[in-house]
């Protein structure tokens, strides 16, 4: 009984850890959540995967978000950011609320 429980345990944790943003790892685009890359352009989730404007952009601190370290991840204020290889610098927006999409 006390195995039966303990891979019950174990699977309802497992689930738990699957959806969503994966804030110790890789970026997983979550539909309805609005994104900003390298500060500068506002981002969104498509079938395709993530979709972005594309307006030019300068600012100082452009050059270390998009040549930040791939794969790594870290806490702005409350919102949640990744480096990604061939963008840089991905992040979400207003904490990762989800948008309405009427």
């Amino acid at each position: 009984m006390k195995l039966v429980i303990f891979f019950g345990l174990h699977l309802f944790c497992v689930v738990l850890n699957v959806g969503g943003q994966d804030t110790q790892g890789t970026f997983q685009c979550v539909s309805g959540v609005a994104y900003q890359e390298n500060d500068c352009n506002r981002c969104w989730c498509t079938d395709a995967g993530l979709a972005c404007t594309i307006m030019a952009c300068q600012s100082q601190q452009d050059p270390k978000l998009k040549n930040c370290e791939v794969g790594s991840t870290w806490k702005r204020d409350c919102d949640q950011c990744w480096c990604i290889k061939d963008r840089g610098t991905i992040c979400t927006l207003k904490c990762g609320e989800k948008t309405s999409t009427r």
